[in-house]
């Protein structure tokens, strides 16, 4: 493991990228035996009243809630009361043909062959102002009246594909409420959250405004960040509310196998089943990346398996990461969308293996990405372009060419990276030079060096 020493790099990279994407506050954190090692607190928790963020400081965490419902539904599995392939109509009122033999396990893993429906987003967006296509969805009481007409659209049979559903997580909440015989919420709190002693984290709007530390959410927008509302009614899909404090307490124990002060919270199997690997992940940051039950799995990180989950409700977003039965992890929260909490929660746990985390895959591109961008000009300055940063694409912009052409990266060397865009009905290669005294540019006829910096956003 690093020295502690060592994670100022890790403070770095938090600050200079919670910076660039203008992200109001940022809490990041580094876990090892059974606890909180290391932590870096950016910026502002509230712009207004200027009270800066700490690890007690409150954040919504989306999706990291499923992990909670996924360990729900294992505990349940564990007391008997249910059976990972059990047939969810078996115990829910679901009249719909596309959930008829639909398993838990399909729901867990996201193959229950429906695609995403957009009744997360139908609440969010909703909530905070930004959706252009309102619904009569309230909460996720609504979600059965919801389904009433998905029969036709499933794309696939269980098992067969993976599609993110968030209403699956919804009904597996009412599945839990259905089996325990108590609220969903009430159900995580007693057997989760108590044991954990995470004593910072709700469901409830009223007890999230009586507490005092609770970041402001943001929607930003480059450089406005303008003040939202929490997205209530996320349940068993995303409606977690908690700390880098209390959520490093929920990651020790995942970590540590799923003990906590000597007690099992969930037994080893079915531990290891949250964390085996059931369908690929569509969007991978790292190669063979799958997901488990209610957890994101990374197979091969310097020959270690890591296991996590990021949450984005778009006014807030996190992670966490952790490598099984090493009791090491890491995880981030913002008060807004902008870089990626997976990205800094992954930048952390490699810097606590003792690896070098600029020479992640994502991060490399990112380096090279900045490098890259700035003005350039041709022969004698005649024609002129400027190429700018978007996520991980550029874009370019310049004379007798047009405005705002995306490249894809295609293959990044160690000093010529190659781009490629679509011209008309064309495929067109484009290539940088870079490393040397002059970076340079061939897109189509033209051959370019760079001149500067990229001038201010138009």
């Amino acid at each position: 493991m690093a020295e502690l020493r060592g994670f100022t790099r890790f403070d770095d990279f938090v600050v200079r990228s919670s910076q660039e994407t203008r992200l109001p506050s940022v809490t990041a954190g580094l876990i090892s035996g059974g606890g909180l090692v290391h932590s870096v607190e950016y910026g502002l928790r509230d712009l207004v009243s200027k009270e800066p963020a700490t690890v007690d400081t409150l954040y919504g965490v989306g999706s990291i809630t499923k992990s909670f419902t996924a360990l729900s539904i294992a505990k349940l599995v564990d007391e008997g009361k249910l059976d990972f392939h059990d047939r969810v109509a078996d115990y829910l009122p679901l009249r719909q043909k596309a959930f008829e033999d639909v398993e838990v396990h399909h729901l867990l893993t996201h193959t229950s062959g429906v695609p995403g429906l957009g009744f997360a987003e139908a609440i969010i967006f909703r909530a905070i102002g930004l959706c252009a296509h309102p619904l009569p969805v309230l909460d996720a009481d609504d979600i059965g009246d919801f389904l009433d007409e998905v029969d036709g659209w499933a794309v696939s049979k269980p098992g067969e594909r993976m599609f993110y559903l968030n209403e699956g997580y919804y009904l597996l909440g009412r599945l839990i409420s259905k089996v325990s015989g108590r609220p969903y919420e009430s159900y995580v709190e007693a057997e989760i959250l108590r044991p954990l002693g995470m004593t910072r984290s709700y469901f409830a709007r009223e007890q999230i405004e009586a507490e005092g530390d609770v970041a402001t959410p943001y929607i930003v927008r480059g450089d406005r960040s303008t003040t939202s509302v929490f997205p209530y009614g996320s349940d068993a899909a995303g409606g977690l509310v908690t700390s880098l404090s209390d959520l490093a307490r929920y990651v020790a124990m995942l970590a540590g196998g799923g003990e906590v002060a000597g007690k099992r919270l969930v037994s080893k199997s079915s531990l290891e089943r949250m964390q085996t690997s059931y369908a690929a992940w569509p969007s991978p940051m790292l190669p063979g990346e799958g997901y488990g039950y209610g957890l994101q799995i990374i197979p091969d990180l310097y020959g270690r398996r890591v296991v996590g989950h990021g949450g984005s409700v778009e006014v807030f977003t996190s992670s966490f990461l952790y490598v099984p039965g090493a009791g090491l992890g890491a995880a981030a929260l913002a008060n807004g969308a902008g870089y990626s909490m997976t990205q800094m929660a992954l930048y952390g746990l490699t810097t606590l293996l003792g690896e070098d985390p600029e020479e992640l895959p994502m991060v490399r591109q990112e380096r090279i990405l900045k490098q890259l961008e700035g003005k350039y000009a041709a022969y004698k300055g005649i024609v002129r372009a400027e190429v700018k940063r978007n996520g991980s694409f550029l874009i370019l912009s310049g004379d007798d060419i047009g405005d705002n052409i995306v490249l894809v990266p295609e293959r990044l060397e160690e000093d010529v990276a190659a781009f490629f865009t679509i011209a008309g009905t064309a495929r067109m290669a484009v290539e940088f030079s870079y490393g040397r005294e002059v970076t340079g540019l061939i897109y189509g006829r033209y051959s370019y060096r760079k001149t500067g910096p990229p001038g201010p956003a138009r």
